[in-house]
């Protein structure tokens, strides 16, 4: 697809700064552990705790946006993350890391609605954003792949200069997303409702909370976000104490999901045009999800060969659910928040996947898990139901607001 000059900045800010995180990610560890001498469970707890924290704070970020703009608080946010990562250098002890980590997660909870502001705000067009998100989402993922890889050089050398030197690197990629975030062109015409909002010039007034509708949307994505806690939590644990493959075959299921990711993602954005097919794409994704989860049951029950085709077609199809799954949301979640709430809207809408992913390990380590092939049985029953229910909710946000406001048909 032929992006705008403002779409084609937003790819590039992504991939800079996911080719930070990636470096981030891969090298982290090592560093905490091998050079500031904190434990492993160290680490864990304060990246858990600061999770947790930041879930309430993330929310700031979205109220910011409707105040001051998408645009300089995308800005500000990446620039917060670069700083951290800088920060990291002078920690010395567990609660300098705790105060580093708060701020570094507050900051990476808070990005994605306030992108997604962003992109409503310099991509007017409803099914043009979408494809640019989807754009978003593959550069991110291939930065984040490259990112990891040159961690190697610092995890080789494995000296406190090579740890430093790529924390202040990855400090440089998010200041690098900043500046190509401010050079984001704003809407050639803005509404009257959306202007003082960009500009700054007075606080949005409304409702605290989004309307029912949307909360009980935002509620039911919660259960359909449920495919990312499948694969890096419940696949992994699932193929090496439930089933019979290989243990290298962890690693071929997720080099498989993100090539498909990579590989789908563009294409199925495309199917999110008009209101009516755009939602009934959740309750594909309910669907899709359910038989994925009937497939990892089944390879519960089979050795070799045949364990490892049932994980493979599992997997497949999840990752064809989170492709149909992210298409959607990222369509629904903007067309139907209020124009000039919309940071807020959207702030409240990514708890449902900030939540999953804190209360997400915990349910399939404690309810899905522990009770074997039935676990993912009744996982696939209720994600159904989740689908068709977050398909009939959304239909319904969306007439509301066509009342009210036309909505692209």
């Amino acid at each position: 697809m032929k992006l705008t000059a403002g779409g084609r900045r937003l790819a590039v800010a992504a991939l800079v700064q996911s080719l930070g995180i990636g470096l981030f990610m891969a090298s982290s560890m090592a560093y905490f552990t091998r050079q500031v001498d904190l434990s492993a469970n160290q680490v864990a707890s304060g990246l858990a705790l600061a999770g947790v924290v930041a879930l309430g704070i993330s929310l700031l970020g979205g109220v910011l946006a409707d105040r001051y703009g998408a645009r300089r608080v995308l800005a500000s946010v990446y620039l917060g993350r670069g700083v951290c990562c800088v920060a990291y250098v002078f920690v010395t002890d567990f609660w300098q890391f705790m105060v580093v980590t708060l701020c570094a997660v507050a900051c990476d909870r808070a990005g994605p609605p306030v992108l997604q502001a962003l992109v409503a705000v310099a991509v007017p067009e409803r099914q043009e954003r979408t494809r640019l998100l989807a754009v978003v989402n593959v550069v991110r993922n291939c930065g984040l792949g490259v990112g990891a890889m040159a961690a190697g050089v610092a995890l080789v050398s494995d000296t406190q200069a090579a740890y430093r030197i790529t924390l202040v690197t990855i400090g440089l990629a998010f200041l690098g997303g900043a500046v190509l975030v401010l050079r984001v062109p704003g809407p050639a015409a803005p509404t009257a409702e959306a202007a003082p909002a960009e500009s700054g010039e007075r606080p949005v007034k409304g409702r605290v909370l989004p309307d029912g509708r949307y909360l009980a949307l935002t509620g039911l994505n919660f259960l359909l976000f449920f495919f990312d806690t499948m694969l890096l939590v419940a696949m992994p644990v699932w193929v090496l104490e439930h089933t019979d493959a290989p243990r290298v075959t962890v690693s071929v299921l997720f080099t498989l999901n993100t090539l498909l990711v990579v590989v789908l993602q563009i294409p199925v954005s495309k199917l999110a045009t008009g209101q009516r097919r755009t939602t009934r794409m959740l309750t594909w994704t309910g669907a899709v999800l359910a038989v994925s989860s009937l497939c990892f049951a089944a390879s519960g029950s089979v050795a070799g060969v045949l364990a490892v085709a049932w994980l493979v077609t599992a997997v497949v199809l999840l990752s064809l659910a989170e492709v149909i799954a992210n298409s959607a949301v990222w369509d629904l979640s903007i067309a139907l928040a209020p124009e000039e709430q919309r940071g807020r809207y959207l702030s409240v809408f990514n708890l449902s996947v900030a939540g999953q992913r804190v209360l997400g390990p915990v349910m399939v380590t404690s309810l899905l898990l522990s009770a074997g092939p039935l676990g993912w049985v009744v996982a696939a029953g209720v994600l159904v139901v989740a689908g068709g229910a977050a398909e009939r909710v959304a239909r319904a946000a969306g007439e509301r607001m066509r009342a009210k406001v036309p909505v692209d048909a």
